[in-house]
């Protein structure tokens, strides 16, 4: 497999000339197999210039597409009015999301693309779009993608995706919280008063099955939005810091380990040191460390 950064912030797109390196648009990676087999995960606004790549790839014919989304907040769907192969004729687009999310997805993109927001609404899209339910634990088959969705801990819900092709696997953990102070629930974001105890049985029970799932991934992308002071000022906010995200990926036994979801707040100088940071932080402790950058393409695996 190789994997491609078109999206690497979160909350909200930040280009400018305090981006230019590590990139401003948000949440969105494009997976391939060695037969050239492609699953989009998220749409962010990064998702528009994946899209002008894949239109100049169909030239012109219609193709099908496959996006994973995490969850439906706004730095993870604003992509997908601006996805340039929505407009072939023929084209089918596949949108697979957690439950709690896809049963209103239909006008969740319905939603963005009125006519009040966009000029042209969903229904008069060329391409036929199509919503899928996912559930954590619950696996299915894309082309040549065997997909594990996995439940995170994130304001309203978020999964992530273990996805195993060509002999190895990568994963992607973003929207999420560390497991000791936010509980997720569909319409119940637990603020800073104490946890109850069946709070603490469930948030333990998702952490015990996240590190499961990704037990001898070679390669797992995630949300390290804060650094550890910050994440002491928004410990609620349903993200994590990288020194968060090692503890995980250590105990699942995970060979590489790469940063994302940046802060929109983060320059590219103070990205150069937090790469810095913790790339020496994981060779530590055996794990490759990389900080995800705009146009950054990696192959999955020993290959």
């Amino acid at each position: 497999m190789q994997i491609t950064f078109w999206g690497v912030r979160g909350s909200y797109p930040v280009p400018g000339a305090a981006t230019v390196r590590y990139g401003g648009q948000t949440s969105c990676v494009e997976v391939r197999t060695a037969a050239g087999e492609c699953v989009i995960v998220d749409a962010g606004t990064g998702m528009r210039q994946l899209g002008n790549k894949l239109a100049r790839e169909a030239n012109g014919q219609p193709s099908q597409y496959h996006v994973l989304l995490s969850h439906v907040h706004w730095d993870h769907i604003q992509g997908l009015p601006f996805f340039s192969p929505a407009y072939i004729p023929g084209t089918r687009i596949s949108v697979y999301a957690l439950l709690t999310a896809a049963d209103e997805l239909n006008q969740v993109i319905g939603g963005i693309t009125r006519h009040e927001f966009f000029p042209m609404p969903l229904e008069a899209v060329p391409a036929a779009f199509d919503f899928h339910q996912v559930e954590p634990g619950v696996d299915f088959v894309v082309g040549g993608f065997h997909i594990t969705p996995i439940a995170l801990n994130h304001p309203f819900g978020s999964v992530g995706y273990r996805i195993d092709a060509d002999g190895s696997s990568v994963a992607y953990v973003a929207d999420t919280a560390p497991f000791d102070k936010v509980l997720h629930k569909q319409h119940f974001l637990a603020g800073p008063e104490p946890l109850s105890a069946d709070d603490q049985v469930a948030l333990t029970a998702m952490r015990d099955a996240l590190v499961a799932r990704l037990r001898g991934v070679d390669t797992v992308i995630y949300d390290t939005h804060f650094l550890p002071d910050e994440y002491e000022r928004f410990p609620h906010y349903g993200h994590s810091t990288p020194d968060q995200a090692l503890v995980i990926c250590q105990e699942a036994g995970v060979r590489r380990l790469v940063l994302y979801h940046h802060a929109p707040g983060h320059s590219d100088e103070q990205m150069d040191q937090v790469a810095a940071t913790y790339l020496a932080k994981g060779a530590a402790i055996g794990i490759e460390v990389l900080t995800s950058f705009e146009g950054m393409s990696l192959p999955i695996g020993a290959g």
